[in-house]
Formats: structure tokens, C-alpha cells, sequence
């Protein structure tokens, strides 16, 4: 049976009939506007109506559409007006703004959806020859530029992986597992669990996006803590390139030299598509235990967190939120009964004898998965860690109620872009010793920003996915528009933000990807040496420039093309001017 591919709303998150329930989180609204400086309730700036959105003319190259209709069937090549703005871009800030607004200009010519490797490698070769560009799509999920056409002197082709979907073969006895990259992430799971595995990836993105695009821009899942983040999870793959098809061998380990399948984790689509990997998959937990914590401030939670990494016993998901996140979390909480707030005044006035100040507490969540036989004392063993650095526990019940909306926070973006509030991140990843100095400076950069732009600054952070070594930092920010500034309020946030993780040791991105929103930092973080080996690369194996092109080679004028992308001439030229009071300061 052929298999109907369903995409997100093209103007914003999620399915077209799933959004953001205000009356089922009654705080959200009124907290986010007290904190913004936010009149009125009703929104205000919806998206125009998809006959209204401005398309540019569909480039066509007859003798590659030729030799496309020769090899594939009709349903596999569509040019309509919704395909083409649906694939235009993926989530983020400036992706949403520009379409909500009715304007698509980074939308292909065409898309084409593969249903076999050998599909692919018809589009890639019949590219390659008729000199047309394409751009690897899988759910459209991507928040930092993966996915728009960069270049618009070639035609440019869509390529949607999504019909390229089962799970080949799973060997339960080497715990592997073979699929196709164009896998969702609940398909996947389902498919797995067939066989009593989960692959144990859970990114916020789960429900919309697929297993290429986790593996093309180095995804974490939200247990990395147990199961690694997608580069550890890659045992083989195969790769469809301009010049042919790169395959790796399925063993452990190896001592071949470069490693290759490394090459292809985090290509962004630059050398070629993959079609399939084998992954490392693990039996489906036996117990799962979803506890909550708060500590007395941010700092002894982050210190909890380090002890437990060095004692080897982290939780299977651990996020510790500062007080503004912790804030956060508690205005978006479900509404409580009787019963559960005459509890929650009891335990507000233990925490006050316990010296709390819940303006700095902080709550942790966590999730503690495997063997029953080994659940409970790892717990056990965490909780004794955390007693040490002050915290209480919260039982199961925030943990429960992260668990049932943890799928739902980008949603919240489309209910606030309608409210003309601009929110969005910025994550990274740092050393131990280095986490609290990072955290400090850019928050005290981001809300300086937000603050330029004469609007109320909220920003706040969250500490997950630790390793030995360190962790992950993810800051959010939000801010009031000013109308027709608000891709200029944006730009100040994103870049005194990204700036910051440079000028204090850290990465452009733990887990987002380069694409284009962080592309002005790439020679910074890997050095122009390093920059010069991935050019290197994409020569080898993409001579023509067929493959994604724009992404992982900064331009000369890095940020002057950074700052233009999705502005409209009048925010160009503001943008220009504040690249050139900050180059001054």
C-alpha cells in the first residue's frame, strides 16, 4: 500500500489540527504577559491564507525533468503550490516569521519523493548532470537553516525521504538494528518495539522528524544521559552521493583509518542523502520512574548533576532549569484540584522552614529507565547526591506532567508569534568548570540585548545531556515585538547569544545543527584549517556543488549574509548598521 506522507501546518509546529491549549496550562498566558510587558489577549498577527503566500516562478530544467519522469512514477514528483511552500523551510524563528507573513522565496522548484535507494540515486546522478541543486528533507522539523534553497541560479529539488520508511532487519542478538532514513521517529519506535527494542532517541522533535535528519545534524535525544546522542547510536550507514555510494561495514569497532561514518554524521546534506543506517538499539526498559527534585539555588543543582557524572550514575534524563525556567515550568503546569493545592501549600511552607526561597529555587527533572533490579538502586544512589546539595524530592507527579506535554513546547512559539512575542534558543555545550561562568555571562548578554531594544527582557536556561566532561546548556529567550523591528530584535538576541559561547569556550551548538543560523561561527569553532578540510571533502564527493549548497562554508561577508537572510530591504539596512555598531564596540 502506498504510504501517504502527512506534513506539519506550513506556518507553524505539529499537525494541522494540534496547537497550543492555553485553558489546559491557565498560568502560561498571564505569567508570560506580566513578565513581557504584554497588553491584550486575543492574537493579533495570524498567518496569511497559503493563496496569499508570494512564491518565486518555478525554475524548470526540461531534459532533468525528462530523465526524472522516464525512471519515476507521477506521485513522486509534485510542484504544487502547498508542496513548494511546505518545504520551503523548517521551524525556526526566521522560517516562521517570513512564512506567516506570506513570503516563501527559499521554496524549491520542485519536490521529489524517493520510494528506494535506487530512486535516489536517479535524482542524484540525473542532478549532477543537468546541473540542478538538491536539498535532503526529512521532516522539516530543523530550527537553524538546514533546509532552505541557498542558491537561486539552479534549479533546486526537494528531496523528501519519508516514504523511505521500514525497519530492514533487527539482530536482537547483536542488539542492531537496519533502517531507512526516512523513518519518524514514532514509526521507528513502533517498528522496534515489534521486536521488543526502543533505539532510546527522543528528541523534543520526536513526533516530526526522521532518523537522516537526526543522523545528518547530530541530534540529542532527551535520554542521552543513557543511551548517547544519535553519533554514538550509528554503527553503519549509507550514503547516495554525486559521485556514488559511500556504505560502511556493520562491526563494532574498527581500526580503518578516517573514520567515514563521521564524515556522514552532521553533513547537513552537503555531501549526499543517506538512505539507511544500522543502529545500536537496546531491549525497551522493564521500569521507568519519572521523579522531580528542587533545589535550593542553580548552582548546587549544577554541582549535583557534576557528582553525579563523575560517580557514574546519572539519571537516564536529567534537566535542571534556573529559577526562571523553574518559574516558567510552574505557570505552565496543568490546572490543580482542591486537594492538590491545599497539598501544594502544605509543601510551600516545609520548603520555607527548610530555608528555601522559591524565588531561587530550582526544579530538576528526571527519568531513571532499565531493569527493575537496577532502577530503584540507581535512583537511590542519585537521591543520596542530591540530599547532599540541598535538594528536596518533588515526587513523581511534575515528572508525570512533563512526560504527558513534553512534545508540546514548540507549539507554544505559534500561540506567542500570534501574540507578536518573538521566542527562541540559543544551546551549547561547555566543560564542567565552565558551566556557571557561561551561564552567567550570557544571560547577562542576552538580557542586555533584549533590553536594547527598549522591551522587557525574559531569558532563562536549562543544564541536560551531561557527560563526564561536561554538559549541555540551553538558554530561551522571549521578548515583545516592536513592530517592523522584529527581525532586528531577533538578529541582537541570536547573535549576542552565539557571540557569547565563542568569547567564553564553548560550541556554536550542542544539538541543532550549523545550518545557517550558526554559520558565521563555524571557522571560529573548528578553526579555518578545519574549514578548509570539510571543503575538501565536499569536493570529493560533490564536485558540481549539487548537494545543499550554502551550508558548513561561511561566505567572506559571514554575518553581512547572515544578517540578510529573511529581512526585508528595510531590515537589511538595519541590520547592516547594527553589524557595524558592533564591529566599532
Amino acid at each position: 500500500m502506498a504510504y501517504h506522507p502527512r506534513h506539519m501546518k506550513w506556518w507553524g509546529w505539529g499537525d494541522e489540527d494540534a496547537g497550543f491549549d492555553s485553558s489546559a496550562h491557565p498560568g502560561f498566558w498571564p505569567y508570560a504577559k506580566a513578565q513581557l510587558g504584554v497588553e491584550g489577549d486575543d492574537p493579533r498577527a495570524l498567518p496569511v491564507p497559503l493563496d496569499a503566500v508570494q512564491l518565486p516562478e518555478a525554475g524548470v530544467n526540461p531534459r532533468f525533468l525528462a530523465e526524472l519522469g522516464a525512471a519515476l512514477h507521477s506521485g513522486q514528483i509534485c510542484s504544487s503550490r502547498h508542496e513548494r511552500v511546505v518545504h520551503a523551510y523548517g521551524k525556526g524563528f526566521r522560517d516562521l516569521y517570513r512564512l506567516r507573513r506570506g513570503s516563501a522565496e527559499g521554496a524549491p522548484d520542485l519536490v521529489v519523493y524517493p520510494e528506494n535507494e535506487d530512486d535516489v540515486l536517479v535524482v542524484l546522478r540525473a542532478a549532477a548532470h543537468h546541473g540542478v541543486t538538491v536539498i535532503p528533507f526529512g521532516g522539516g522539523s530543523n530550527i537553524s537553516g538546514c533546509v532552505e534553497r541557498m542558491e537561486t541560479q539552479r534549479m533546486a529539488v526537494s528531496l523528501d525521504m519519508r516514504r523511505m520508511r521500514r525497519v530492514l532487519a533487527v539482530d536482537a542478538e547483536s542488539f542492531t538494528a537496519r533502517a531507512e532514513a526516512g523513518v519518524f521517529g514514532p514509526d521507528l519506535e513502533e517498528q522496534l518495539g515489534a521486536h521488543g527494542m526502543t533505539l532510546g532517541h527522543f528528541p523534543d522533535s520526536f513526533l516530526h522528524s526522521t532518523l537522516g535528519g537526526w543522523i545528518a545534524t547530530r541530534s540529542a535525544g532527551m535520554q542521552s544521559d543513557r543511551y548517547g546522542k544519535i553519533e554514538d547510536m550509528v554503527v553503519a550507514l549509507r550514503m547516495i552521493t554525486p559521485e556514488g555510494v559511500l556504505a560502511t561495514r556493520t562491526v563494532p569497532k574498527s581500526s580503518n583509518g578516517i573514520d567515514v561514518n563521521h564524515l556522514c554524521i552532521g553533513s547537513e546534506g552537503t555531501l549526499g542523502v543517506i538512505t539507511e543506517a544500522t543502529m545500536r538499539v537496546h531491549p525497551r526498559p522493564e521500569s521507568r520512574i519519572v521523579p522531580a527534585y528542587l533545589f535550593p539555588e542553580f548552582e548546587s543543582g549544577v554541582e549535583a548533576m557534576r557528582e553525579c557524572a563523575r560517580a557514574e550514575c546519572a539519571p537516564s534524563m536529567a534537566r535542571l532549569n534556573d529559577p526562571d525556567k523553574t518559574a516558567l515550568s510552574l505557570a505552565f503546569k496543568p490546572p490543580s484540584s482542591r486537594m492538590s493545592q491545599a497539598v501544594n501549600k502544605i509543601f510551600k511552607r516545609y520548603l520555607r522552614v527548610r530555608g528555601f526561597g522559591l524565588p531561587r529555587a530550582c526544579l530538576m527533572l528526571t527519568a531513571f529507565e532499565g531493569p527493575k533490579s537496577k532502577v530503584a538502586g540507581q535512583m537511590q544512589e542519585v537521591e543520596n547526591i542530591y540530599r547532599r546539595f540541598g535538594a528536596v524530592s518533588l515526587g513523581t507527579g511534575s515528572g508525570k506532567s512533563f512526560e504527558a506535554t513534553k512534545y508540546d513546547f514548540p507549539h507554544i512559539r505559534d500561540f506567542l508569534l500570534e501574540r507578536n512575542v518573538t521566542s527562541d534558543v540559543s544551546e551549547t555545550a561547555t566543560l564542567w568548570s565552565n558551566i556557571l561562568p557561561l551561564y552567567r555571562a550570557t544571560l547577562a548578554e542576552i538580557r542586555a540585548a533584549i533590553a536594547e531594544s527598549g522591551v522587557p527582557p525574559w531569558a532563562g536556561c536549562h543544564i541536560s545531556h551531561t557527560y563526564q566532561t561536561g554538559a549541555s546548556v540551553y538558554f530561551t529567550f522571549a521578548l515583545k515585538h516592536q513592530q517592523g523591528h522584529e527581525m532586528e530584535q531577533y538578529l541582537r538576541v541570536k547573535r549576542a547569544a552565539q557571540q557569547s559561547f565563542m568569547d567564553h569556550g564553548a560550541t556554536l551548538s550542542h544539538h541543532h545543527a550549523v545550518g545557517t543560523e550558526h554559520l558565521p561561527w563555524l571557522a571560529e569553532d573548528i578553526s579555518p584549517l578545519g574549514l578548509k578540510a570539510v571543503a575538501a571533502l565536499k569536493q570529493g564527493l560533490d564536485p558540481g556543488n549539487v548537494m545543499n549548497p550554502g551550508r558548513l562554508q561561511p561566505a567572506r561577508d559571514a554575518f553581512g549574509e547572515w544578517s540578510r537572510i529573511g529581512s526585508s530591504p528595510e531590515a537589511k539596512a538595519e541590520a547592516a548598521a547594527l553589524l557595524t555598531r558592533k564591529s566599532r564596540a
